[in-house]
């Protein structure tokens, strides 16, 4: 028996929700597997019954996390009177936006997601989100009221400045190291950091790392990095993130 059965409308979205849960599920003795049909792309979680409780919240969070994901993001690219062009500076502005108040929304989410075994994810959205999504809505008026700064890089840059200094910190500090062709964010204790919002390892691309430092958005970034890559990489750093950036003695 399948105790939970979450549809989702887009292929990548199920795909992400279930290896966000892959490990917690099996972890607690469970089974998960997906199933596609015409209309959904389903995920099916079956659990042992004294498991069940203390598994849904963590399958409401990472719904949540999914939602922020995949659906916030869709839903702001596709309002966006402009071309989102795949440059380093577009990278990081629509990261910016999608960022924005992201935990206020994870937390609303997961207070509203009051289901028992079965969700079809874009009718909850649909219809339990609809205010969250006019918040939303006010991010792409702000982009799209602003698309004249695209046309200069310097007035872009300024954009981005502006937003990013607006996002609320995620976390106090971040540690920027770099391994083996790899950027890697770790937390105070020296520990990968671990956020729905980043990918874990990055490979030396410094419009990568600035998309992830937006994600965390920390009030501090220590760099620990060789020579070759130190001077451009805090020089990258500086630009968007100034008083923000110290470099480890």
């Amino acid at each position: 028996m399948w105790e939970y059965c979450i549809s989702f409308e887009e292929k990548n979205s199920a795909e992400i929700f279930c290896n966000s849960i892959y490990n917690d599920i099996k972890s607690h003795g469970g089974i998960i597997t997906t199933r596609n049909n015409d209309c959904f792309h389903k995920v099916l979680i079956a659990l042992p019954i004294i498991e069940r409780f203390k598994v849904h919240n963590i399958i409401k969070e990472k719904i949540a996390e999914t939602i922020l994901l995949c659906i916030k993001s869709e839903y702001i690219l596709s309002r966006l009177d402009f071309e989102t062009n795949t440059t380093p500076s577009m990278q990081v502005f629509l990261k910016a936006l999608i960022v924005f108040d992201s935990d206020t929304d994870k937390d609303i989410i997961v207070e509203r997601l009051n289901f028992d075994s079965d969700l079809v994810v874009k009718s909850f959205v649909n219809f339990r989100l609809s205010f969250l999504r006019k918040k939303w809505n006010e991010l792409v008026s702000l982009a799209n009221d602003n698309a004249m700064y695209l046309l200069s890089q310097d007035s872009f840059d300024e954009l981005i400045k502006f937003l990013i200094s607006n996002l609320e910190y995620r976390c106090y500090a971040v540690n920027v190291f770099s391994k083996q062709d790899c950027y890697f964010l770790c937390d105070m204790k020296g520990e990968v950091v671990k956020d729905f919002l980043i990918d874990k390892n990055i490979m030396y691309d410094d419009s990568k790392l600035l998309v992830n430092l937006v994600a965390l958005n920390p009030e501090k970034i220590i760099v620990h990095c060789n020579n070759s890559i130190k001077d451009k990489l805090l020089s990258t750093l500086y630009e968007y993130f100034s008083n923000r950036v110290e470099l480890s003695k």
